[in-house]
């Protein structure tokens, strides 16, 4: 669980979140997002169907493990929708990151931990961006983003490569992120080793919700 915490404490410095209220084994994020207004987090599998009561459409479940098919079929069985895409936690030694070079212009913008990093195209738009949230030794990547129109340039990985500058600058020294199916390749060319897979459910509309407060603390 540890990787995780320190994923969400740069996470959701990125998303502008509150703290997490941590419980024995779970982490509960509020995101207050249309259709997903809080998340649960955990890598203790046997804590699934004591908390697919309290998983609706909108408090999500998202369980970290080295078995995403095997998580999987355990949610469904508690009666929880899995999402199809498995996203993939992520991590990597600072220190060992390429920084590869461009012609596009880096801009970057630095708020207390974020640092935002952009590259512009000559006629001055957005052709890739990415941030990150420097907390203690770790460097949480988030939203590594190319414009369709420049895509095929290796322009994610120039941003990737400044935030890994900045944030040894910063005294980190790992990286994590949570990368989709499709950025898996990329950070993966990159360096970037998995940790484990996370695999996220929502309770569907069927769902019957319990006390959060008590199954969280097992009252």
């Amino acid at each position: 669980m540890d990787t995780v915490r320190r994923w969400i404490s740069g996470w959701r410095l990125c998303r502008g979140l509150q703290p997490p209220v941590e419980y024995d084994g779970v982490v509960l994020a509020q995101l207050d997002l249309p259709g997903r207004e809080r998340e649960l987090f955990t890598d203790d599998p046997s804590l699934i169907e004591r908390l697919a009561t309290v998983v609706t459409e909108t408090t999500w479940l998202t369980v970290t493990t080295q078995y995403g098919d095997a998580v999987t079929s355990r949610l469904s069985s508690a009666g929880l929708e899995p999402f199809a895409e498995q996203k993939v936690l992520m991590s990597i030694a600072l220190r060992d990151h390429p920084h590869p070079a461009t012609s596009y212009r880096l801009v970057r913008q630095t708020e207390g931990p974020l640092d935002h990093m952009q590259l512009l195209a000559p006629d001055g738009t957005v052709a890739a961006r990415g941030m990150m949230a420097t907390v203690g030794t770790d460097a949480v990547m988030h939203d590594i983003h190319t414009d369709p129109d420049h895509r095929r340039r290796g322009l994610g990985s120039v941003v990737m490569g400044a935030l890994s500058q900045r944030a040894l600058e910063r005294g980190a020294d790992n990286g994590l992120l949570m990368a989709t199916a499709v950025g898996v390749h990329l950070y993966r060319s990159l360096g970037w080793l998995p940790e484990a897979t996370m695999v996220t459910a929502s309770g569907g509309t069927s769902a019957v919700r319990g006390d959060l407060g008590a199954v969280l603390t097992g009252r």
